[in-house]
């Protein structure tokens, strides 16, 4: 994966290809936050400096996804651009067929900003995260076993606009992708122990659910292989750190 998206990366032109773009956008987000990020987020206790390098290394995946995402979604709606900056969608009859590329592009878009660390360039596209994944959860909320309403976990606690009970929708969230799922789905426990239980400082369920992900079995479903081996890693490092995040 890291050797093809090296080349996807370095290849400055754009396809005339929907597909390819599209394809090359998945490409790049699933390695920026599988390796790249996951690398980040290690070497920043090691070595701070070597962590904001990796960050940096990271976004310019993002960036480039965000790029090939976006022309996917320009060359089938010319009206994209005007739809993703104002807040109308009148331009733009999304059907089920887009909802892959609406949650591409926001999973690009979010790792963007999350990898820019504060980089008011990239903060202030944050919303564009919440509007492409809105448009994809009204269009099929249950898509890829729930991986819309995964990315909503997070998303509810870091959204401009988050209630006063953003933890309580994110809870939801996380209890619709487990539905979803038919819990064969291992990120949404990851995402929820991450953003949740972490600020919440309740360490026993926040330990219960990673030794869970942890010690799951191979649900054999192939759209959720590298999904659950990115959960399965994140899980283990971050019950590594048990000590350092709670008190």
């Amino acid at each position: 994966m890291m050797k093809r998206s090296e080349l996807i990366l370095n290849n400055e032109a754009i396809s005339d290809s929907s597909e390819k773009s599209l394809k090359y956008c998945i490409i790049l987000t699933q390695t920026a936050f599988g390796f790249v990020m996951e690398n980040a987020e290690r070497e920043l206790d090691e070595d701070y400096k070597q962590g904001l390098l990796l960050y940096a290394d990271a976004n310019k995946y993002f960036a480039r996804a965000v790029i090939l995402g976006e022309n996917h979604m320009f060359l089938r709606y010319p009206g994209f651009d005007e739809w993703l900056n104002n807040s109308s969608d009148k331009h733009v009859k999304f059907g089920n067929n887009d909802v892959e590329a609406l949650y591409w592009l926001a999973a690009a878009y979010g790792g963007a900003v999350s990898s820019s660390r504060g980089d008011p360039e990239w903060v202030i596209q944050l919303p564009k995260v919440g509007k492409l994944l809105d448009k994809a959860l009204a269009i099929d909320p249950n898509w890829n076993y729930g991986s819309l309403y995964s990315a909503m976990i997070p998303y509810s606690l870091s959204r401009p606009d988050a209630p006063i009970n953003a933890s309580e929708e994110a809870e939801g969230y996380y209890r619709k992708a487990l539905v979803s799922s038919g819990g064969n789905d291992l990120s949404p426990h990851v995402s929820f122990a991450e953003n949740v239980l972490i600020a919440s400082q309740n360490r026993s369920e926040f330990v219960r659910l990673l030794t869970f992900v942890l010690e799951s079995n191979d649900r054999g479903i192939k759209e959720l292989e590298v999904g659950n081996y990115m959960a399965k890693k994140k899980a283990q490092w971050l019950l590594g750190r048990t000590e350092e995040l709670f008190y």
